[in-house]
């Protein structure tokens, strides 16, 4: 986007691309996600398509003990 800075905001385990225009002013929140996580994104060359890779994160915890 050449007109504006992108960002991603992660609230409550969601996150969601905002835009903060160059030449100042508010923010505008670009997508509107209720699940999931954003774990990259790009523009196309022209600015007018955005490429959103997003998911779930997992992780496992395992305690081992008594190891010899």
């Amino acid at each position: 986007m050449a007109n504006g800075l992108t960002y991603e905001v992660d609230r409550n385990g969601v996150s969601n691309i905002w835009s903060q225009p160059l030449e100042g002013g508010k923010s505008k929140q670009l997508t509107h996600f209720t699940s999931d996580l954003i774990f990259n994104y790009a523009w196309s060359r022209d600015g007018t398509q955005l490429a959103v890779s997003r998911g779930r994160q997992q992780s496992d915890v395992v305690l081992l003990s008594n190891l010899k």
